[in-house]
């Protein structure tokens, strides 16, 4: 069980002491501490001792912390949980038991619920669209998913496992990543080795949505999201989707740069504009991540592969999905 924190002292605990309750199997919880100055550190070897604890000097991110708590970890699967949740006590003996006896999947996530209205889910796993941007399936709906399992094309960073096989033959985070869109990243590279991504409604966790990144600016925010996105589709899309997609994402990048700009909000602007020339001047280093992906790592065929991952949604969803952008 590995948990990155950063100023999260009291959902961190909240989160460890729910962890106290779970059942079989037996597992390791190893906290990364991304150099809080809230006493998270101090918490967790007064009140958790049997946690393992990484103390870093300087915050690496979602995606750098979590590379620093599995380089440590040990096990059959390795599952990534947000310091801003709290399972229930049989999460993990429902989610390690769909894998034990489904071995063509190599990731899946529990359901996720608000925390604040735990009727309600968190969402149910994203799909690519045409735009580049992801449909997040379920955001805020009635929680109303049976037991069956489903199909997702990438799961939530919120909670997540996968396969430690699986980890060491296809990679882990990009640490490029910082935070945002590592999860999509990853997920995208287990559907490319033909490995299932799945959703377990019998696994149960409660997300506060924004508890780990209520610090984060908008900057910080739009800068890394819109960087993280483009570098994922240069890496992972067939040539002709990437032909095809790109074009409109950057398109979209430059009129929402001008938006940004016009009203005054230069700090979005600037985050867009940024994160676009940094996959311009990193075009090379990328090339050669795509390379060894596309021939390394890809079994399934983009035909197929796009036939999961992507969602055809209209124009209405992607205003919505702006407004909720604009609350950033």
């Amino acid at each position: 069980m590995l948990v990155v924190n950063y100023n999260t002292c009291d959902l961190l605990q909240d989160c460890l002491l729910s962890l106290r309750k779970v059942v079989e199997p037996s597992f390791e919880i190893i906290v990364v501490d991304n150099a809080s100055t809230d006493g998270s550190a101090a918490m967790v070897r007064d009140l958790f001792p049997s946690v393992r604890l990484i103390q870093l000097k300087n915050n690496l991110g979602f995606a750098g912390g979590n590379m620093r708590a599995y380089d440590n970890a040990r096990g059959e699967y390795v599952c990534f949980l947000n310091s801003d949740t709290r399972v229930d006590p049989q999460f993990l003996s429902e989610m390690t038991g769909f894998m034990d006896v489904n071995p063509t999947v190599g990731g899946c996530q529990p359901k996720i619920q608000w925390m604040r209205d735990p009727t309600r889910l968190d969402s149910v796993g994203d799909w690519l669209t045409w735009t580049g941007l992801l449909y997040h399936h379920g955001y805020l709906a009635p929680d109303d998913l049976g037991d069956d399992p489903i199909d997702i094309f990438a799961a939530k960073g919120a909670c997540m496992m996968f396969r430690a096989s699986l980890l060491e033959k296809i990679g882990v985070f990009d640490e490029n990543y910082w935070s945002y869109f590592e999860e999509t990243d990853l997920c995208w590279r287990t559907w490319l080795s033909g490995h299932r991504v799945c959703l377990v409604p019998t696994a149960v966790v409660q997300h506060l949505l924004a508890g780990t990144s209520r610090d984060a600016t908008s900057y910080i925010v739009s800068y890394h999201a819109f960087k993280n996105r483009i570098h994922s589709m240069i890496k992972n899309f067939g040539g002709w989707t990437l032909v095809r997609v790109l074009p409109v994402h950057l398109a979209i990048c430059a009129g929402l740069a001008v938006i940004y700009s016009m009203r005054g909000q230069r700090s979005k602007a600037r985050a867009i504009v940024g994160a676009v020339s940094w996959n311009v001047r990193s075009i090379r280093k990328t090339w050669r991540q795509r390379a060894y992906i596309q021939k390394q790592v890809r079994v399934m065929s983009e035909h197929e592969l796009m036939q999961i991952a992507m969602h055809h949604v209209g124009i209405k969803y992607f205003l919505n999905l702006y407004r909720e952008y604009e609350r950033v």
